[in-house]
Formats: structure tokens, C-alpha cells, sequence
């Protein structure tokens, strides 16, 4: 999983910290303009849900076997001279919403980190609210 989601973010040079990977511990990072939240299940597959202000929420399940179940997606956008679509549009990322705070998949807000985080060229992540944020050099971003 911790390759998938490797591969996954390759673009922007983000990796799971080796901790997490090893321990099977859930956490957050921060790094190029993403925001992920992770949590490993009891069958061994990683939860991983992830936002960036420059494009949509992704949100997936990396199975052990290969597989890549997406999450829900609620509507980008909706149709304003349709009856009702504005209402829908609020209803649908209401939900979608609570279904992230009962799954506990925001990630921490990065509003404690170090004064000093240069967020295209290091990486934050933490395993839990508790603890302190780890920073660390991301690595140049590759040739795609």
C-alpha cells in the first residue's frame, strides 16, 4: 500500500513516513499544497483521503491485493437553472461531509506547525494529534 500510494503521489515527490508504514500507524501530512489523511484498516488496506485547494478531494482505499476502491464524491458543481440542484448540491456535501468526521478523516490542521515550513520543499506529518509535527526535505519533484 505504502507503494501504491507512492506511486499515487509521485507527481509531487510525497511519500508515508517509514514510521507509519512500519508500525501500520495512522497520521497526516502536509506537503505541495496537499493535505492527507491516512488510516490503516484491519485487513491491512490504507484509507487515504486528500485535499489540495488547486483540485478536487481525493479519497481511496488501497487494498493489500492491488485493488483501489474510490470513496464517495459528492458534485463539483451543479446546474443553476435546474429545480432544486442548489439544495442538492448543499445536501450532498453535508453528507459527505459527516461521513468524513464519523470516519475521522480530516486531516490536522497544519496551524501548529513549525514557524519556519517551507511547504513545497519539506514535508510535515504527524501519527496523531498528540504528537509533535515531523519536518522533513522533500525530494526534487521528478521529470513527468
Amino acid at each position: 500500500m505504502a507503494q501504491s500510494f507512492a506511486a499515487y503521489f509521485r507527481p509531487w515527490a510525497l511519500t508515508l513516513p517509514r514510521v507509519a508504514v512500519d508500525t501500520r500507524a495512522d497520521g497526516t501530512l502536509h506537503g505541495r499544497g496537499w493535505s492527507i489523511r491516512w488510516r490503516w484498516q484491519p485487513d491491512g488496506a490504507l484509507e487515504v483521503y486528500a485535499t489540495n485547494r488547486m483540485t478536487n478531494d481525493r479519497w481511496q482505499t488501497l487494498h493489500p491485493d492491488g485493488r483501489t476502491e474510490p470513496g464517495p464524491a459528492p458534485p463539483e458543481m451543479y446546474a443553476d437553472d435546474e429545480p432544486g440542484a442548489r439544495q442538492a448540491y448543499r445536501a450532498a456535501w453535508k453528507a459527505y461531509r459527516a461521513t468524513l468526521d464519523e470516519r475521522a478523516l480530516h486531516p490536522r490542521p497544519s496551524g501548529d506547525a513549525p514557524k519556519k515550513w517551507d511547504p513545497e520543499n519539506q514535508l510535515i506529518w504527524s501519527l496523531d494529534e498528540a504528537t509533535a509535527w515531523e519536518v522533513e526535505r522533500l525530494p526534487p519533484r521528478p521529470d513527468i
